[in-house]
């Protein structure tokens, strides 16, 4: 391990557009558009309280541009993802600390694919999810088609969107499902519950991961095993009340203290490569926009706070 001496964020100024995918004939057929958000956004807040400080090392700021992708990339969901796993990509080799600060899930397989290409195909990357939501389904199974952001768990185990994944996202070598922690996705249902059985994911539900002898033992556990981990805390993992600003309500969800203790645990192993927080932003602000980004600003802090080193052996 070796100590974080810069931080890269990446900031997205697009937001949800409910991208999905179609699978026609055996085919998938993308579809996607852009709308920018309106002000006042998460990270402004984030900008006005210096959250970005909080790891107490330089930082820099990339936000994400499509036009910069429009020529090499016709659709939006193919540049705009290309450029999140090139963000990362790039700050992974300098040795940086990666800090996704918003978007949605939908862009995790390009930011575990970022990792890969700087750390090497041979090494093995861990996934911590902290979500309300497996975010597990199968396109191809599919008839009735997906929204991207119901597949980045699926497309990181190398089970749906292969070509979308190796290609665009730049996850060659899927993650093991040993590799996978899943906290809380207390959203689950019968079949993907038997997917994540099958490819071996570690499921932590919502009482295990208030245990924090449960989860440090799984932390533990799996820092031991990978080379980098991945760290990725959706707004639905808290109870609605800290994110009245979420799009819907998913019920249920845990304190947010409880979060923060585990993302510093996470944080404490010394392996974390990428921490993205998703979803604390949909342009509601006038239904809690306040609360909501208050309650992202203080996971980011906490888990900027404990991210104290990064794996260098991993490169």
């Amino acid at each position: 391990m070796s100590k974080a001496k810069e931080l890269t964020v990446i900031e997205c100024p697009y937001n949800y557009n409910a991208w999905r995918v179609d699978c026609i004939d055996g085919s998938p057929v993308f579809s996607s558009a852009l709308k920018i958000y309106q002000r006042p956004r998460a990270v402004d807040l984030y900008h006005e309280s210096d959250t970005y400080s909080a790891m107490g090392v330089p930082y820099e700021i990339h936000e994400i541009n499509y036009e910069n992708y429009k020529k090499q990339y016709k659709a939006p969901y193919a540049g705009v993802t290309r450029e999140f796993s090139d963000a990362v990509y790039v700050g992974v080799s300098k040795g940086n600390g990666v800090l996704i600060a918003g978007g949605f899930c939908n862009y995790a397989p390009a930011i575990a694919g970022g990792i890969q290409r700087a750390i090497g195909e041979e090494k093995r990357i861990g996934v911590v999810w902290l979500d309300a939501h497996s975010d597990c389904r199968i396109a191809e199974e599919s008839p009735e088609g997906v929204h991207l952001v119901g597949v980045p768990m699926s497309m990181m185990l190398g089970i749906t969107l292969d070509e979308f994944r190796t290609e665009i996202c730049g996850l060659k070598v899927p993650c093991r499902g040993e590799d996978i922690i899943g906290g809380d996705m207390r959203m689950m249902d019968e079949k993907t519950a038997e997917i994540l059985s099958r490819e071996h994911v570690q499921w932590l539900d919502a009482t295990a991961i208030n245990s924090e002898e449960i989860w440090n033992q799984a932390i533990e556990r799996l820092a031991e095993r990978v080379d980098a981990i991945y760290l990725s805390v959706d707004a639905d993992i808290l109870k609605p009340k800290y994110v009245p600003a979420y799009f819907k309500t998913v019920p249920y969800g845990n304190e947010p203290e409880v979060i923060k203790r585990n993302v510093r645990k996470v944080m404490e192993t010394g392996k974390v490569c990428a921490f993205s927080t998703f979803c604390f932003d949909f342009d509601r602000y006038e239904h809690g926009g306040d609360l909501t980004y208050a309650s992202g600003r203080e996971i980011v802090e906490a888990g900027l706070k404990s991210w104290q080193e990064l794996p260098q052996g991993a490169f």
